[in-house]
């Protein structure tokens, strides 16, 4: 044995002969990141005070969001120009990233919108910055074909600007101006109606269109077209569904396309869509239209599915609609189509399904145009989906719902070749549960519509909490406690339930357009969750502190969260109080300049870069003001903890004598130890607030246990071949620290870990990052202690991910409190952990161990010791 133990540390030796460590100064290293997270911490607080004042229930000053924005975008100015000299300029994408949603949001801001002059734009060009140019539906299946890689037809789009131009260049302008002042009798709509349809198009934009339609043809031949409304709002808060025209089937020939395109500008001023325009605060002309030249799909079936009930149903299902043909029947309701209910989770299996009779089809004629026909008798008798077809549907429908954080509405189509082929997606209103109706028809009395029955007085429901927290978003709602422990448990997640945690968590997206409100005992009104609370507008407190603890899991219980901070939980469902407030947000949200300004946060406050493991999370995948902080912070993060592992040495490395473990040897980079300290320390002269954490847990009664435990020599053999290819650093426990800092690289036996961590008493500047690999078991043994190591990491709060016999977690956002707390956890972690894959026979007692852990259990061999 001794003679294979030299073998191995020859093969060690000459792995760090090819790897030798580069020497880098991370104090200068740990200056940058702290000025990075100061920078990114005075953005997110100027972020999140646009948010709440954007979400609360008032209207304030253009004034306020010019002001607020200008100083938020010199801070993120500042933020991106330290990030890139600590980088050394790697993500030159994230400048041009924020430059174009900087642009965008000045546009709406100052009312211009015109980020692009350009009258036409290929959908494939479609990018932010150009949302307002291009029009709601436009843009979104621009981002499912660019982003998403949907299949989505080719296409461009004729541009606002392109609008404008035309109504200037026939004279249209006086009579827009005349409907504006007031005057939008029907006779003055038909003659605009008219003079649109007789009107010409600018030479500009007739030599684009000719441009766009040869390029198309290079594309998809000589296909049909379909040219669309797609005007600002359109599909956006509201959907305009029906209000505008849409013209299928058309030639691809400038002449049959201007005819279209005319047509589409004109139905802007049919009665009925100046009446809808009216409603939400807009005069006629106020509204400017885009159009969307698309390639017309050869559809054998087209439908529309929601990617759940839209009627607040069982939570898990999906309806899918669908009838032979083009999808005009089926979108104007005059068929009746084949409905499909479908599980929301892979196989995307049929649940339930009743046959339409699809009297009529709609079908392309020869020479242009549609006509709607009777059906075949057959082709009625018979469902218009396979259930691949339903399965590939579904799946796409989940991954657009994914992608946008809310319920969908989708438009598809298969051709002939059976491709589903995405045409329209918008967001889809759900009502949050069977009773919110009813309860949001409530008076202030608590009398119930149409009855004279009065509800139970607010006396009779006892308070099970009172002022603890913070009020992230206010509201009163009602619900059933749903306690999420990890965030696999969000899959069972119901409809309408209040979402109870002890961590708050960006993951939560998931759930939050079901959600009837969320409390979590830490927290803070700034972080990641925070901000998407408000953009749903989800009733919201942080940092509650016994929440999870108070509210028993499946109890009825009413939250109060008032806008003056105060809040109060009580037992049962108080319907005086349940959502007084929903009514006059309703009429709220109908104006105008309330609108713009939630439009204009669409492009500041969404989170769409949640998850660092996954390949999404880029640059290039920016989307908002949030996603370009969350990017740095995530990247600076990662360039500190690399700069700690490769740490100069030189007179500054100290030895931390510890009992229970091999010495771990420190670099203090600033008032991590006590004044005066010898190169030989023992704990109580660390200072460092995350090492002293981490220390603790690991030293903690019982999570140490000493001794060996007995493992095989194919164990053995198999971790000591691979350790010199795995392991860095393998001889030396090392950990880089300062007051509020910590970077330290342990091995024990045949298995490493990293913890990295800032804690300062910001909590947007701080993080954890946690790294475990390898160990002296076979690869099954080594998998189920990562598989245990996921459920507790879940549990802490982590964001994971899994490689092999590899994980790694992260969290971040998180006040200096609760960061202490989950480092003493990752500390017992590391202790109960260390030979554990050894004892891990089969798969039966993975779950078993963590649930111990979570417990507080740290007997190895106690009842499920994997032992029997």
């Amino acid at each position: 044995m001794t003679s294979l133990k030299q073998k191995i540390g020859s093969l060690m030796s000459r792995y760090s002969a090819r790897h030798p460590a580069r020497a880098v100064d991370v104090r200068a290293v740990f200056s940058s990141y702290k000025k990075i997270m100061d920078d990114n911490g005075r953005a997110l607080e100027i972020m999140t005070d646009m948010g709440e004042k954007t979400g609360g229930g008032y209207l304030f000053d253009i004034v306020f969001t010019r002001d607020a924005y200008s100083d938020l975008a010199a801070s993120v100015r500042v933020s991106l120009k330290d990030f890139n000299q600590l980088t050394a300029g790697r993500h030159p994408e994230l400048e041009q990233a924020f430059e174009e949603i900087d642009s965008h949001i000045n546009g709406l801001i100052s009312g211009t919108y015109r980020s692009t002059e350009r009258l036409s734009v290929p959908l494939g060009q479609v990018g932010p910055g150009i949302a307002r140019e291009v029009g709601g539906k436009s843009f979104h299946l621009a981002e499912l074909k660019n982003r998403l890689g949907l299949e989505v037809p080719d296409g461009f789009v004729l541009t606002v600007s392109a609008y404008e131009e035309f109504i200037n260049h026939n004279g249209l302008g006086e009579i827009i101006s005349t409907l504006e002042a007031g005057d939008d009798g029907p006779e003055l709509l038909h003659e605009l109606r008219e003079r649109i349809l007789a009107g010409s198009l600018p030479p500009a934009l007739e030599q684009d269109l000719v441009r766009q339609l040869e390029q198309l043809s290079g594309v998809c031949g000589e296909c049909r077209l379909a040219v669309r409304s797609s005007a600002e709002e359109e599909d956006d808060v509201f959907s305009f569904a029906g209000q505008f025209e849409t013209v299928l089937n058309v030639p691809n020939e400038p002449g049959a396309v201007g005819q279209a395109y005319r047509r589409v500008l004109a139905s802007l001023f049919s009665d009925e869509a100046v009446a809808y325009q009216r409603r939400l605060g807009y005069s006629p002309g106020g509204l400017r239209m885009a159009a969307c030249v698309l390639a017309m799909v050869d559809a054998t079936a087209s439908g529309v599915a929601y990617s759940t009930d839209p009627l607040g149903g069982k939570e898990d299902l999906m309806l899918i609609n669908s009838a032979w043909g083009l999808g005009k029947s089926v979108v104007e309701g005059s068929t009746a189509a084949d409905m499909y209910k479908v599980e929301r989770k892979p196989p995307f299996a049929v649940v339930d399904s009743a046959m339409g009779d699809k009297e009529t089809m709609t079908c392309g004629l020869g020479g242009g145009g549609v006509l709607e026909k009777e059906t075949p008798s057959e082709m009625r008798r018979t469902f218009s989906l396979e259930p691949k077809t339903i399965a590939e549907i579904a799946r796409q429908v989940t991954v657009i719902e994914d992608y946008f954080h809310r319920p969908q509405d989708v438009e598809w189509a298969v051709d002939s070749s059976g491709r589903v082929i995405i045409l329209q997606a918008r967001p889809l209103r759900v009502r949050k549960g069977k009773a919110s109706v009813e309860d949001r028809r409530m008076s202030a009395s608590g009398t119930a519509p149409g009855t004279e029955e009065a509800r139970p007085a607010l006396a009779e429901h006892p308070v099970l909490m009172h002022d603890r927290g913070s009020v992230v978003q206010p509201g009163a709602v009602g619900g059933r406690v749903f306690l999420a422990g990890s965030p696999e448990a969000l899959d069972e997640f119901p409809r309408g339930a209040i979402l109870v945690a002890h961590n708050d968590s960006p993951q939560f997206v998931r759930v939050m357009p079901y959600a009837s409100a969320i409390i979590t005992d830490t927290g803070n009104t700034a972080s990641h969750m925070a901000s998407i609370s408000r953009e749903f507008r989800v009733p919201t407190v942080v940092g509650a502190g016994i929440a999870t603890e108070a509210l028993r899991p499946g109890a009825e219980i009413t939250l109060r969260a008032d806008e003056d901070g105060s809040m109060t939980v009580f037992q049962g469902i108080a319907r005086e109080l349940i959502d007084e407030q929903h009514d006059s947000f309703l009429k709220l949200e109908e104006l105008y300049e309330f609108r713009r300004r939630k439009y204009l946060m669409k492009y500041i406050a969404p989170l769409n870069l949640v998850n660092p493991f996954t390949d999404d999370f880029s640059a290039r995948n920016c989307r908002t003001i949030h996603d370009i902080l969350r990017f740095i912070h995530e990247k600076s993060m990662q360039e500190l903890i690399e700069s700690s592992r490769h740490a100069e040495h030189g007179r500054s490395l100290k030895r931390l004598d510890i009992p229970f473990m091999d010495d771990i040897h420190v670099i203090d980079i600033g008032a991590g130890l006590s004044a005066g300290t010898g190169d030989l320390i023992v704990p109580e002269q660390v200072v460092s607030v995350p090492l002293n954490a981490i220390l603790r847990g690991m030293s903690y009664p019982g999570a140490w246990r000493k001794g060996g435990v007995p493992i095989s020599i194919s164990d053995f053999l198999t971790a000591s071949i691979r350790t010199g290819a795995m392991l860095e650093n393998i001889d030396l426990n090392l950990a880089v620290i300062s007051r509020l800092y910590m970077n330290l690289a342990v091995r024990f036996g045949y298995h490493y870990s990293i913890v990295d961590c800032y804690c300062s008493e910001r909590p947007a500047s701080n993080h954890i990052y946690f790294r475990f690999m390898g160990g002296a078991a076979d690869i099954s043994k080594r998998r189920r202690r990562i598989d245990m190591l996921a459920i507790i990491l879940d549990h802490l709060g982590f964001i994971t991910k899994v490689k092999g016999d590899m994980i790694t977690g992260t969290i971040s956002n998180i006040g200096q409190e609760e960061a202490v707390r989950i480092l003493d956890q990752v500390g017992r972690l590391m202790a109960f952990t260390r030979q554990l894959d050894a004892m891990l026979v089969s798969d039966n007692v993975v779950r078993d161990y963590a649930q111990r852990f979570i417990d507080g259990d740290y007997d190895l061999f106690g009842k499920g010791d994997g032992q029997n």
